[in-house]
């Protein structure tokens, strides 16, 4: 029981180091990245777009088929 425990701890810790030193990285990824001269560059006001969703298809009028149904009381 005492290993499982130990092997647990081990792989927690390990885990913590890891995703700390991704995380320093991935901060100095976005520092390196945030240049002041690329920010004036663009009006106040404006918009970009990042992401444009697929169009979807729409079914026309002339497909299908109409199907005439009757109430039952």
């Amino acid at each position: 029981m005492r290993d499982v425990f130990y092997t647990i701890l081990v792989v927690w810790i390990l885990w913590r180091i890891f995703s700390s030193i991704s995380g320093y990285k991935a901060q100095q990824k976005n520092n390196s990245t945030a240049n002041p001269a690329s920010q004036n560059s663009r009006k106040q006001g404006d918009t970009s777009v990042d992401y444009i969703p697929p169009v979807k298809k729409k079914i026309s009028d002339d497909e299908g088929e109409y199907v005439d149904y009757e109430e039952i009381k």
